[in-house]
């Protein structure tokens, strides 16, 4: 019988308790982002307000910052009433859909409306460099506010966190995760859930090398872009020279954007599982490179979705599996797709850019769905 092991490490056992190791955090990254030791030895820090909160992950000192508690931000910065706002034509079930705020002139000519939201949410905590940001348990709650990591910021753990409820009404409502100019990022077993825009964005300054792993994207929502109960602005790759490592989330009722990948980005999409997605997964758009194996794809519309100007996609077979063995040094696995729209691709070439870069080890995709549901999001390290 195949023991089913969590991805943060190949050779990590089950804990029975809350263990501390690199940086403060459970495990170590695998991928791209290996090596990441955030707050390092720093003794641990738990704040216990919003104001302590954020003087830690702002300042220029090496932090482990243990969350064990709630941190609400809602209507601690004020309400936007009757503000600029649009009715965008995504928008045909009416309370069930998503208005949108009109950021950046993003609303056009579409219908103009007042929307009221919380500022709290717009703009997210900035992090500083060499930080750990532990969660405690299943109580390691941001609600109403996400985390910008941008202009050089490296060296970051964010482990455990439940990200949630930025405005789930509204487009541009707010980001629970940014990073843009960042290098050796870990995100792992995060939880996201009501979220007004994305996810996780990163922007368009390069975002380094980054992995993100064991998380839960839960698009389930009452104001829906597809007007379904389902989230469509999840997963966004924008970055320039982006290496991330994309290994053992659990990506579910979404609707398209999962991920969104453009310009000069290289992703390893490894021992996912994606369920239940009304429109697409993955966008994958020119200049952005992907190698998808090892997933799980189940009652998903569109895994792959046709774009006027791919990027470059290599999805292996059980026929190709070997031609990543002179990139990866492994063979990589074919991907499982259970009453899902087709998926392929067979471009190659793109995959010398991992040469030099810490490769995450994979398993088979018979066993990636029991895996993943049991170890992927919070409270579960």
């Amino acid at each position: 019988m195949v023991k089913l092991l969590p991805f943060f490490a190949a050779t990590v056992f089950f804990q029975p308790a809350f263990v501390l190791a690199v940086g403060g955090a459970t495990g170590s990254p695998q991928g791209f982002a290996s090596g990441t030791t955030g707050g390092g030895d720093a003794a641990a820090v738990t704040p216990t307000t919003t104001a302590e909160l954020i003087g830690y992950l702002g300042d220029s000192s090496p932090r482990v910052i243990i969350i064990d508690r709630e941190f609400d931000f809602t209507n601690t910065e004020g309400l936007c009433n009757d503000c600029a706002g649009c009715i965008p034509a995504s928008d045909t079930c009416g309370s069930e859909g998503q208005l949108s705020i009109n950021a950046n002139g993003w609303c056009g000519s579409d219908p103009a409306t007042t929307v009221s939201y919380d500022k709290a949410a717009i703009e997210g905590i900035y992090v500083h460099s060499n930080k750990s940001i532990i969660g405690k348990g299943s109580n390691a709650i941001f609600r109403g506010k996400g985390l910008r990591l941008v202009n050089n910021v490296q060296n970051v753990i964010i482990q455990n966190i439940h990200f949630t409820d930025l405005n789930p009404e509204f487009i541009w409502g707010g980001d629970a995760l940014t990073l843009d100019g960042t290098d050796n990022i870990w995100v792992d077993h995060c939880k996201f859930s009501l979220i007004g825009r994305q996810m996780i964005v990163l922007g368009f300054g390069p975002s380094g090398r980054v992995t993100i792993s064991n998380c839960e994207f839960d698009g389930q929502t009452s104001w829906s872009a597809s007007c379904d109960g389902r989230h469509y602005w999840a997963i966004l790759g924008y970055g320039n020279n982006d290496f991330v490592t994309f290994v053992g989330n659990y990506i579910h009722h979404t609707s398209g954007r999962s991920p969104r990948l453009d310009y000069n980005s290289l992703w390893h999409a490894v021992n996912n599982y994606w369920y239940s997605n009304s429109g697409h997964v993955f966008d994958v758009s020119s200049g952005s490179n992907a190698l998808i194996e090892g997933n799980v794809f189940e009652n998903v519309t569109t895994t792959l979705l046709p774009d006027s100007t791919p990027g470059q996609v290599f999805v292996p077979r059980k026929s190709t599996t070997g031609e990543c063995a002179k990139y990866l040094n492994r063979n990589c696995y074919s991907n499982s797709v259970i009453s899902s729209g087709s998926l392929s691709g067979s471009v190659t070439s793109f995959m010398v850019n991992f040469t030099g870069h810490d490769i995450a080890p994979a398993i088979p995709p018979s066993t990636v769905k029991a895996s993943v549901l049991a170890y992927a999001g919070v409270g579960k390290i």
